[in-house]
């Protein structure tokens, strides 16, 4: 009696161990596969951010380009009316649309600089969060080897208890 109930022990033993093992794999597999999507996940973000660079760099240089037509169109329009442009409201009309076009184009690039801050700021998210994937895939490995042990040397003690039992009648 005590064979079969022994073998039957050891078995059942292995299977639990082999079912703790692959577990720790599969999850150290996923936490790797959650990494590389966070990898991806953070070029992605640097790409939005390059992108939004070159965006904001486009939206001011038309900007600049409507600002100098604007004030061409302003001068043509005072000469026109024999107006001095350097002086008086002429000089004061020009003064101003000088100044609202560089208040525009700091806002322009206050605008892209936050949207890059924000692209930034996922980026290095996404660059912590693959790195505690990586973290968590090791220590799945850690895991289910100390599980692994931990079903082998419960099965052995059960085993050794089984003899005892048995062995005895």
């Amino acid at each position: 009696m005590c064979a079969p109930v022994a073998t039957l022990a050891l078995i059942g033993t292995a299977i639990s161990a082999a079912g703790t093992g692959f577990a720790a794999v599969q999850s150290s597999a996923q936490s790797r596969y959650a990494a590389n999507v966070a990898d991806q996940n953070a070029r992605l973000s640097a790409e939005a951010a390059r992108t939004q660079q070159d965006a904001t760099r486009q939206e001011l240089q038309t900007h600049w380009r409507r600002q100098a037509q604007l004030q061409g169109q302003q001068r043509v329009a005072m000469a026109a009316g024999g107006l001095d442009l350097g002086f008086g409201n002429a000089a004061d009309l020009s003064a101003d649309t000088a100044m609202l076009g560089r208040e525009d184009a700091q806002r322009i690039i206050d605008q892209g600089a936050n949207a890059v801050k924000g692209f930034d700021i996922e980026g290095s998210n996404y660059r912590s969060q693959a790195q505690a994937s990586r973290q968590a895939a090791s220590g799945a490995l850690v895991d289910g080897v100390f599980g692994v042990a931990t079903t082998a040397l419960g099965g052995a003690q059960q085993h050794r208890e089984l003899k005892i039992k048995y062995g005895k009648h």
